[in-house]
């Protein structure tokens, strides 16, 4: 389906609103004033998803979890390594940034699990709020591996997407030199019927 700019800018408002939720839980988490922004909001295709990712051949820290409900599809929060490890090291009080193993650490990767989890959990809640579809997250899992190959195992489970694909760009202040990406990933179907509930 086609997106408009009207569509567009609807789908960023709910990012900002998102990204507001979960710079309130990181604050209260991280005790620390976080600000949050989502300067770009875009719905591609599907088959140009990697563009937006960057190179699929960098390590990255991915939380995934997938949207059940009357909208459903696979929720997506992308972290660079070096921001996953200023993350962990913030949250866990790690004194040196080298000491900050994201591939191995079990402590490392439950912070990272949890911060990616209220990331996601907030933008689907901000869904819900403004579309009135009841969407609730599964359990999140974390993966730290090169981004196609995580790409490619989450795209082998079980459901038919549609053809877009919506990316939300974050950037967040308070940390430094942090920043993600949010990728959607509605079911067949789901997008039209979220789109349709705006009213738009």
């Amino acid at each position: 389906m086609e997106i408009t700019q009207i569509q567009l800018d609807a789908l960023k408002e709910i990012g900002n609103i998102g990204s507001g939720h979960a710079a309130t839980a990181l604050s209260t988490l991280l005790s620390r004033r976080i600000d949050m922004s989502v300067p770009e909001v875009w719905a591609i295709p599907f088959e140009n998803l990697d563009t937006i990712i960057g190179q699929l051949d960098t390590p990255q820290a991915v939380v995934y979890v997938k949207a059940e409900g009357d909208a459903p599809g696979k929720a997506v929060f992308f972290f660079p390594v070096e921001s996953a490890k200023i993350v962990a090291q913030t949250l866990l009080g790690i004194e040196k940034l080298e000491d900050v193993d994201v591939f191995g650490d079990e402590m490392v990767q439950s912070a990272l699990k949890e911060v990616g989890n209220i990331m996601v959990s907030s933008f689907l809640i901000a869904l819900t709020s403004f579309s009135g579809i009841p969407l609730q997250p599964s359990v999140p899992a974390l993966a730290v591996d090169m981004a196609g190959a995580i790409l490619d195992a989450i795209l082998l489970e079980d459901g038919s997407l549609d053809d877009n694909v919506i990316f939300i760009d974050t950037q967040l202040s308070g940390i430094p030199q942090i920043e993600g990406q949010f990728i959607f990933l509605p079911n067949d179907g789901s997008l039209k019927k979220l789109l349709g509930a705006l009213g738009i």
